[in-house]
């Protein structure tokens, strides 16, 4: 009983469309509307602005992590808090409030990830931010950040239903951008 109440909440939560809420309340205008049209960070920081991204982002990681950590605040192991991250991602990608549509759920599953595997978590996130300082490349500096994830579970010896949870939201997360982008990031497409 307790993991359907997990499994719903964390749908739930997922589900919060952060980007279209921070969008119209700061401009009146839906995020899906501008940019690539994708609710998610990036598009809210292409279109309006690096601090309303900053709101996204803090809200959009909020909701993974908070899914991932409500399984084991209910006395949960490992494999509930891995299937209440995958939740909060797929009910961020597939929104009720936004009619089963959103984001890529890059965000949610990294804010799953700081819950799930903290000690890897942490300093690929530190890695990330100074290559994107140092390249301005925001793709390079996620991509590199995300792969060094299940490498440092793997490397921290981490208990192996979290590092198959690691890989399972990272894949999640690269299902939807390429269906969404295709092999051609999407920022590419809306600068031609």
């Amino acid at each position: 009983m307790a993991l359907a109440i997990v499994i719903v909440t964390a749908y739930l939560l997922g589900s919060v469309p952060t980007s279209y809420i921070v969008v119209y309340r700061l401009t009146g205008r839906d995020i899906r509307t501008l940019g690539d049209g994708n609710p998610g960070t990036m598009n809210v920081w292409q279109s309006v602005g690096l601090w309303p991204a900053f709101l996204v982002a803090a809200g959009d990681v909020g909701k993974g992590a908070g899914a991932v950590s409500l399984a084991y605040i209910a006395g949960l192991g490992d494999t509930s808090a891995v299937i209440a991250g995958l939740i909060a991602v797929v009910g961020h990608d597939f929104s009720i409030f936004l009619r089963l549509h959103g984001g890529n759920g890059t965000a949610a599953a990294i804010g799953a990830l700081f819950a799930l595997v903290p000690q890897a978590a942490m300093p690929a996130a530190a890695v990330a931010v100074l290559l994107f300082v140092a390249g301005r490349s925001k793709r390079f500096a996620g991509l590199v950040g995300l792969l060094m994830v299940p490498v440092l579970t793997f490397y921290f010896g981490l208990p192996d239903v979290r590092l198959v949870g690691v890989l399972l939201l990272l894949t999640v997360n690269a299902i939807k951008i390429v269906s969404f982008e295709g092999f051609t990031p999407a920022e590419s497409r809306v600068r031609r």
